[in-house]
C-alpha cells in the first residue's frame, strides 16, 4: 500500500498539477457573537488574529518556484520541478528549494523505482518515480510522495485563521516549529483551537492538525477535543 500522494503521468504529456487550498470545512460558517475568551480550560500559547499574507494560492504558486522547464528539457529535470512544486505546494509557503535523485537521473526502465529528495528550506522530503509497461508509444508512470511532509508554522496559523475565523473571533494554536517533517495524513500532535459556547458558557475546542495532498489538514476526521 502506498502512503502518501501518488502522481500519473504519461511521458509524452505535461504532468499533473496541484491546488494550494486546506480542507475549508468552516468557510461558511458564521461566527458567534461571543465577546470574551473562555475562562476555563488550557489556553495554547499562540493568538491567531489576523490572515497570514504569506500563504500560497494556486494563482500565486508558479512565482515561489524558478522557471518551470520546457518539454524538451531532460525527464529527470521536469520531474525534479513538479517534486519541488508540490512540496512547497504542501508546506503553503514559499522557501528554497533543490532536488536530487540517486544517481542523479530518473531511471525510465519499467518496473525500476527512483528514488529522489527535495529539500526545503533545509528539511528533506522524500519521494519516487517508477516507470509501468509502456502501453503502445506512451510511458506511464507515478511519482509518489513517500509519505513525509513539510509542516509550516505560517502555514498551520494562515490556514487555522481561513478556516476558523467565521467560527469564533477567540483562535490560538500550539507552538509549531517553523518548519518540521511530518508524517503524511497523519495526526501530528500539533493543535490548535477555538472558542465555543456550550449551555452559555464559553469554551476552549481543541482541533488536530495533520498534513494532506494540498497541505494542512484540521479535523481529519476525528472529533474536535475539549481541552
Amino acid at each position: 500500500m502506498r502512503i502518501g500522494s501518488t502522481l500519473l503521468g504519461i511521458a509524452v504529456i505535461a504532468l499533473v498539477t496541484a491546488g494550494c487550498v486546506g480542507s475549508g470545512s468552516h468557510d461558511n460558517a458564521s461566527r458567534p457573537a461571543d465577546t470574551a475568551p473562555p475562562t476555563s480550560g488550557k489556553e495554547l500559547p499562540i493568538a491567531i488574529t489576523s490572515a497570514e499574507p504569506g500563504l500560497l494560492t494556486v494563482k500565486t504558486l508558479l512565482g515561489a518556484l524558478p522557471p518551470e522547464p520546457t518539454d524538451d528539457a531532460a525527464f529527470t529535470e521536469r520531474v525534479l520541478w513538479t517534486m519541488r512544486k508540490h512540496t512547497v505546494a504542501m508546506a503553503g509557503i514559499p522557501g528554497k528549494t533543490s532536488a536530487t535523485c540517486e544517481g542523479d537521473k530518473v531511471s525510465e526502465e519499467p518496473g525500476v523505482t527512483t528514488r529522489c529528495t527535495v529539500t526545503y528550506n533545509g528539511v528533506k522530503v522524500p519521494w519516487s518515480v517508477r516507470f509501468d509497461e509502456p502501453a503502445g508509444d506512451l510511458k506511464p508512470y507515478e511519482i509518489t510522495n513517500a509519505g513525509q511532509a513539510v509542516l509550516t508554522a505560517k502555514s498551520v496559523y494562515g490556514e487555522f485563521w481561513k478556516e476558523y475565523n467565521g467560527v469564533s473571533k477567540h483562535l490560538r494554536c500550539g507552538k509549531v516549529p517553523d518548519f518540521e517533517l511530518v508524517a503524511y495524513g497523519q495526526d501530528t500532535g500539533h493543535r490548535c483551537q477555538y472558542a465555543s459556547s456550550v449551555d452559555g458558557k464559553a469554551q476552549w475546542v481543541n482541533v488536530p492538525v495533520s498534513m494532506g495532498e494540498h497541505g494542512v489538514i484540521f479535523d481529519n476526521d476525528r472529533p474536535p477535543e475539549s481541552p
